[in-house]
């Protein structure tokens, strides 16, 4: 499939049936591409793994990323990043931070948007010591926080609850000075 340049083509046909809810008729246009002898790289796993997210199949997206592992194709920064965010937002926090540590085990970091939202999801859904805890544990297995850019990002894409930026900055509000 890659030789006949048809792969930005499935991606979209695949992409386009889950944004419109055709999920299921998704995994056909899949399956058939296997069947055919075409094994789908990443770019393909990821559009069926956003598609389910989008439909909140949260348990189909996790068996499509690992059945995607068990196939020998290695999930990327931004497969990882679909999946803790539709994650997050279906308030599968647990799973969530469990792909996020995977994810760092993998050697890929978090952008601030999936970073922000996991913590956001902890914030809203469980408590702030638990956010702080879930920073502290990132940055214990390798995450690397640049607090200017973190409030760049907050300032930009807030509003966010005074906790979010206590969790990630250690300070209350988004008027304190980092230094």
């Amino acid at each position: 499939m890659k030789e006949t340049g048809l792969i930005p083509n499935a991606v979209a046909m695949l992409d386009g049936l889950c944004k419109d809810g055709l999920v299921q008729d998704a995994l056909k246009v899949f399956g058939l591409m296997r069947e055919k002898g075409s094994i789908p790289e990443v770019v393909v796993y990821t559009a069926v793994v956003e598609g389910f997210c989008k439909a909140h199949k949260l348990d189909d997206a996790i068996r499509v990323f690992r059945k995607m592992q068990s196939n020998g194709v290695t999930p990327n920064a931004f497969t990882y990043q679909i999946l803790i965010q539709g994650l997050t937002s279906g308030k599968r926090l647990e799973d969530a931070f469990g792909f996020a540590v995977e994810m760092l085990a993998a050697g890929f970091l978090p952008n601030l948007a999936t970073f922000t939202a996991l913590v956001d999801g902890y914030c809203r859904e469980k408590c702030l010591e638990e956010a702080k805890s879930l920073v502290e544990q990132m940055k214990e297995k390798g995450f690397y926080l640049d607090g200017k850019a973190a409030r760049e990002y907050l300032d930009k894409k807030g509003p966010f609850t005074s906790s979010v930026w206590e969790a990630i900055l250690g300070k209350k509000g988004h008027s304190m000075s980092l230094f």
